[in-house]
């Protein structure tokens, strides 16, 4: 009969597992350099015994003899001079890793990721983001100019801190604050019959092909209802992602589009005209978008203020008047 084979674990090393904390370390370290358990003592504003009973917690979680201590003088032993040794350099590595975390964690306090959609990026933000920083030069802001939909991802993603957007949908997930209303003209081509009205009517805009941006999907809706309520019949629209196409389909005659009055007029051009609508009030409104589950750093909170007071004052003085 084969004899039994012993316990592969029976004898295996036991894993080592320490339990001490770092002020102890500290302690021993602060004795060792001073030669002193009272002058340790002092360094670290503790008092001798609590020197004391820190070094003794070590040297029994070491099962071994730190410090040897003499009438005048405090040594470590063979074995504290290696702990010290290698102390010295694991506390050192580590302090550095913490400030590392630190300078990461106040970095991150001091950077604001905004998104907003081209246009806003392009004409409203710039001179509000300059005037904010010459006010708070250590703060950061990171503007992202994304399409819509990847604006509200990056919202839900929470990987902007804020948006500035024409919102135009509801969710349970985000905030909107309104910061500012515009009421929406209609971009007609400058060859167009109605080009010098100046005003157009619902009726009017029935016969006329209108294109919308994607994203404008509540002023869709909107006109649908008006349409409806006076007996018109809402053409198939043409739809464009990018406002550059959009202009450039109303450039090339193929009908009208709606732009928010400061844009209109940021965009206008020679081969261009803006109408008012007459007969219905078309507003659109721009905010602040953010998760309803963020929490806004102390930086982020303060260019919400920013925006709060200024957005209205710039939106206005940022479009060129007609």
């Amino acid at each position: 009969m084969a004899p039994d084979k012993p316990d592969e674990g029976a004898h295996a090393a036991a894993p080592l597992t320490l339990r001490f904390d770092l002020v102890e370390l500290e302690t021993f370290l602060a004795v060792v350099e001073l030669g002193s358990f009272s002058s340790a003592a002092k360094r670290l504003h503790i008092s001798q015994p609590s020197v004391t009973a820190r070094v003794q917690r070590l040297e029994s979680t070491l099962k071994t003899r730190l410090l040897v201590r003499t009438t005048r003088h405090v040594n470590p032993t063979p074995a504290g001079k290696r702990l010290r040794e290698h102390a010295e350099i694991a506390l050192r590595d580590l302090r550095k890793l913490l400030q590392e975390f630190q300078a990461d964690a106040e970095a991150a306090r001091l950077r604001v990721v905004v998104a907003a959609t081209p246009m806003i990026a392009a004409v409203m933000l710039p001179s509000l983001i300059h005037s904010f920083c010459q006010r708070y030069p250590d703060v950061q802001i990171q503007l992202r100019d994304l399409q819509y939909e990847d604006v509200v991802a990056k919202i839900e993603s929470n990987e902007a801190d804020l948006a500035v957007v024409a919102f135009d949908n509801d969710s349970s997930k985000l905030s909107f604050e309104a910061l500012s209303e515009e009421d929406m003209l209609v971009v007609v081509p400058k060859t167009h019959p109605l080009a010098e009205a100046g005003k157009v009517t619902l009726e009017q805009l029935a016969q006329i092909p209108l294109m919308l941006l994607d994203r404008y999907s509540m002023l869709r809706d909107t006109l649908a209802d008006e349409f409806a309520k006076r007996g018109l019949s809402l053409r198939p629209m043409h739809h464009a992602a990018n406002l550059s196409t959009l202009l450039g389909m109303v450039d090339a005659g193929l009908g009208a589009t709606f732009l928010p009055r400061s844009m209109a007029q940021r965009y206008a051009r020679d081969t261009r005209a803006t109408l008012q609508v007459a007969d219905v009030n078309l507003m659109r409104s721009f905010g602040i978008l953010r998760s309803r589950d963020a929490d806004l750093s102390a930086a982020a909170l303060s260019f919400v203020r920013h925006l709060q007071a200024n957005f209205g004052a710039t939106l206005t003085s940022d479009a060129p008047q007609p």
